[in-house]
């Protein structure tokens, strides 16, 4: 079987593009210092009113990935390659647990996250014209955070806060196993569940807009953060040279 697979050299280079599909983990909000008072920490320290600590609990749902990757063959199976990958449509939706104030109170605000990774992987022993594979990679990550608005019902039809959004930089990691389909000597389509690890997001210290039915007015926030967890299917076209 394995005979019928197309040889490739210990030298090959290669190109892939690809999509996938990803659904983030939990993300819990917190505040950056909790004790922090110029300016103020949005939360505080302390449990909320479900005991648990203050902050925001949710996830960022579901979105897509755009993949660029340039690699190189060092050996029958060893490869390397850097992987770029830009996120979209991914949201936050979550509840806080500020003290004091009755009924539901849900969290949102939009993401975009940019990683480049160092990755290798190992090709397993080929099925015909499949061939497994597992890989992991080490990179830095920029996630940017659109403004975050908590809503308090409880308190009247438009209550809400409105804090800065904020970008940060940081390293993250990634895992993969999966599958190369070769469809002739030069062309193949990766098929592979991802996870990934991309760090903190985090909201700048800024103006907060603050709405009640008495009127609006702006306060000087502290900054938050939360960890940005996803895992996925990814489908990618690879080329080699």
């Amino acid at each position: 079987m394995a005979g019928n697979a197309p040889s490739m050299a210990a030298d090959d280079a290669y190109v892939r593009v690809g999509v996938a599909a990803e659904w983030s983990r939990d993300a819990h909000f917190r505040d950056r210092n909790c004790s922090a008072t110029a300016p103020p920490a949005l939360f505080g320290c302390g449990p909320g009113r479900d005991g648990r600590a203050l902050g925001a609990r949710g996830d960022f749902g579901n979105g897509h990935a755009l993949d660029v990757a340039v690699g190189r063959r060092f050996s029958p199976v060893l490869r390397g390659e850097l992987l770029l990958t830009h996120r979209r449509g991914f949201d936050f939706d979550g509840q806080a647990n500020f003290l004091n104030v009755a009924g539901p109170q849900p969290v949102g605000g939009s993401l975009r996250s940019t990683a480049l990774f160092a990755a290798g992987y190992v090709d397993l022993a080929p099925i015909g014209r499949v061939q497994p594979f597992v890989g992991a990679g080490l990179g830095l990550v920029h996630n940017r955070v659109g403004r975050m608005r908590y809503g308090f019902p409880g308190l009247g039809a438009n209550a809400s806060t409105t804090v800065s959004g904020g970008s940060h930089t940081g390293f993250a990691w990634m895992a993969a196993a999966g599958v190369n389909i070769a469809l002739d000597e030069d062309w193949s389509v990766d098929v592979a569940w991802r996870y990934a690890d991309l760090g903190r997001v985090r909201s700048d210290h800024g103006d907060a807009t603050i709405v009640r039915s008495s009127g609006s007015f702006d306060l000087d926030i502290a900054g938050t953060r939360a960890r940005l967890r996803t895992h996925g299917l990814s489908l990618g076209l690879r080329r080699s040279f």
